[in-house]
């Protein structure tokens, strides 16, 4: 539904058969032309964590519910609610719900200027 340009979006809801996955409602559409930008809730049942990866933007992660980690190479970073993390474009990370809990957060990621910052 459009109007006057604010379109709103049904997710794109991102399912596995393993239950042990991460689930993704991701809520960029093509359509929109963001130029990028990508938003989604990720939500992490207990020890489950995304595999290392690195993304060519910038990324936003706000925890909203449970507890998790967020690691580098260098050091792992217990995360909680309200938590903001800023993960710089092409730094190699691995994040996802601690042994104790499930896992919730806000993911935005995009940008044209990628920082240089180091995690």
């Amino acid at each position: 539904m459009t109007v006057s340009g604010i379109q709103v979006i049904e997710p794109e809801i991102t399912l596995t058969t393993d239950v042990e996955e991460a689930i993704i409602d991701k809520f960029s559409d093509p359509s929109t032309d963001t130029r990028g930008l990508s938003v989604s809730v990720v939500r992490f049942p207990r020890g489950v964590r995304r595999p290392w990866s690195a993304h060519t933007q910038d990324q936003y992660a706000w925890i909203i519910s449970g507890s998790g980690i967020i690691a580098s190479k260098e050091r792992e970073i217990k995360l909680s609610p309200k938590t903001l993390v800023f993960i710089p474009a092409n730094t190699l990370h691995q994040h996802g719900a601690s042994d104790e809990a499930d896992m919730t957060q806000l993911s935005i990621s995009g940008g044209e200027k990628p920082r240089k910052t180091p995690l």
